[in-house]
């Protein structure tokens, strides 16, 4: 064999034992799948309940099964104003709870599509809606409103409502003059839960330098007529809650 022939042989032994030694069995693919169902997300629901009813819910339930609504949650009767905090934990995240309430004058309200989050839920009364639904995620506002009718007889010329205690009155409510028997309408609005925290004072002054107080006023809706001195008696306010004839 000459040497041409013994190097062509040599190099198609070294081909053939590299082919070999490359070929290897294919490894196994994993499986896309185990074959078990992935495990549904769950959360916690916490929910701050607040009773802006302006009366005791006696009823406070918060399921998602209403043959079964579990524990009654007003806890022998949530207070006005008063909070609940209801926890319901490792439910599936896309889980819809039912809030329902009644106070004990007999109102009731649900909402039927409570999700699994932490936030506060106000009850609303028929005169806090703003909209269809008998709860509210926000603090909503309360306004008092007083009709003040001027019965002094002459002209009020100064005429302020402010928080007892305060330095600052602020405005001048009678602007140019509150005539003898004119009338005015005077609001407070404040966020609903701080209602039975004011008290206000009604101050006035007449054109002939008459000038009287009533510092106890409490956040409400109510007509006040601001009187003559001469009809003030020893002990007597210098208002009136009512309407003039």
């Amino acid at each position: 064999m000459n040497k041409l022939s013994k190097i062509t042989l040599a190099s198609l032994l070294a081909l053939g034992i590299a082919g070999c030694s490359s070929t290897k069995p294919a490894e196994p693919t994993p499986s896309a799948s185990s074959g078990e169902g992935e495990k549904a997300e769950t959360g916690t629901g916490i929910y701050d309940v607040t009773n802006l009813t302006g009366e005791k819910v006696t009823d406070l339930y918060v399921y998602n099964d209403a043959a079964d609504k579990g524990e009654n949650l007003a806890n022998g009767g949530l207070d006005k104003n008063a909070s609940v905090k209801v926890t319901k934990a490792d439910y599936p995240t896309d889980t819809a709870f039912t809030l329902e309430f009644k106070t004990e004058g007999g109102y009731e309200g649900k909402f039927e599509t409570l999700h699994v989050e932490e936030a506060p839920i106000y009850l609303l009364s028929k005169d806090l809606m703003t909209g269809a639904t008998m709860i509210s995620f926000k603090e909503p506002d309360a306004t008092a409103s007083y009709t003040v009718f001027n019965s002094t007889g002459e002209t009020v010329k100064e005429l302020y409502l402010y928080n007892t205690g305060d330095a600052d009155k602020g405005e001048n409510l009678a602007g140019e003059g509150l005539a003898a028997a004119a009338s005015v309408e005077l609001t407070k609005v404040v966020p609903a839960t701080k209602t039975g925290d004011q008290v206000y004072t009604l101050e006035f002054t007449t054109e002939s330098g008459y000038t009287a107080k009533f510092e106890t006023l409490h956040f409400e809706v109510a007509p006040i007529q601001l009187l003559a001195g001469a009809d003030v008696q020893t002990g007597a306010t210098p208002i009136s809650f009512k309407k003039p004839e």
